[in-house]
């Protein structure tokens, strides 16, 4: 068996939560930590020198996605060329053995930081949806569908989990995420039949989980397994709540998106997924509480669930 960690949208900031999540994090022996996203509020070098600390100065076993706030600081290129500038000198600082996170300079934009894991007989696709704000995924780069889809097929099976901060599906603040339509699509044959299991994302500061979605109208049909894939948001890594119900989440901040069938909007929390054998996972959403910082030292669970291919 092999434990995948992830929590998203807290790093850099002031708040006490992420070094809690990362020290319990690290007594589990992971094979892979992937922090989800965001390093706040604008993916600074100096920022990303608090978000340094509080992995306590240590990112072997870790890789990061880029989040619409890493890439706030971007170079003057334009797309598909830009860059987010802070991420990308912070962890060239920590090629890999040092992280797990790979940059190949020879790719263009976002597509230099994505990358393919293959653990303990499943694939971890890792997506970069850059700023995913009025650009959708590739951001001009057809070259990168090319390269997602090819990752996904040259596997049999559907022992596959894509990670990308931006989720297809969400519900919050933000909601749904129609400019990773791209993406989504390239996660299906040409005849709608799914080529993974599962994806997770953040951006919602919230945690969601929805059970299988098709290629054509996701947030409106559940399907059986064999024709869609199950989604799953956790953005509740430190930086505040995104309310998932209800008209309003706070004056002038509407709330969107897909209804989940799972939601808290709550709890600071880790998703651990448990690569059980080649055609079982096991979900496991960790709540480490309310406060902050943490006040518990072992995290309850809050919901699990279970792929078996």
């Amino acid at each position: 068996m092999a434990s995948i960690f992830w929590f998203a949208d807290g790093g850099g900031t002031d708040r006490l939560t992420p070094p809690v999540l990362v020290r319990w994090i690290r007594t589990q022996s992971p094979a892979l930590i992937v922090y989800g996203g965001d390093v706040y509020r604008k993916g600074t070098e100096a920022e990303f020198g608090l978000f340094f600390e509080q992995f306590g100065s240590n990112m072997k076993g870790v890789c990061e996605i880029a989040g619409n706030h890493d890439w706030d600081t971007p170079s003057n290129a334009p797309f598909p060329d830009r860059i987010p500038v802070g991420y990308e000198r912070f962890w060239s600082r920590f090629p890999p053995p040092l992280s797990e996170q790979p940059i190949d300079t020879t790719k263009r934009g976002g597509a230099r930081y994505e990358h393919v894991k293959d653990i303990a007989d499943w694939r971890l696709v890792f997506v970069d949806t850059g700023p995913c704000n009025d650009e959708s995924w590739p951001v001009g780069d057809p070259e990168r569908q090319k390269w997602l889809r090819r990752v996904l097929q040259e596997k049999p099976g559907r022992a596959k989990i894509v990670f990308a901060h931006h989720s297809r599906l969400s519900r919050g603040k933000h909601g749904d995420n129609d400019t990773v339509k791209t993406l989504w699509d390239c996660l299906f044959d040409d005849s709608g039949t799914p080529l993974a299991a599962l994806t997770v994302g953040g951006h919602d500061h919230n945690v969601t989980w929805y059970d299988p979605r098709p290629k054509v109208d996701p947030d409106r049909h559940i399907v059986p397994f064999e024709r869609g894939i199950h989604v799953h948001v956790n953005g509740a890594g430190g930086h505040g709540h995104d309310e998932t119900g209800g008209v309003f989440s706070g004056l002038f901040k509407p709330i969107s998106g897909t209804t989940p069938q799972f939601a808290d909007d709550d709890n600071w929390c880790v998703t651990r997924i448990d690569l059980t054998g080649p055609r079982a996972a096991d979900i496991s959403i960790l709540s480490f509480g309310t406060n902050d910082p943490p006040t518990v030292t072992e995290p309850k669970l809050l919901k699990a669930f279970k792929i078996r291919l």
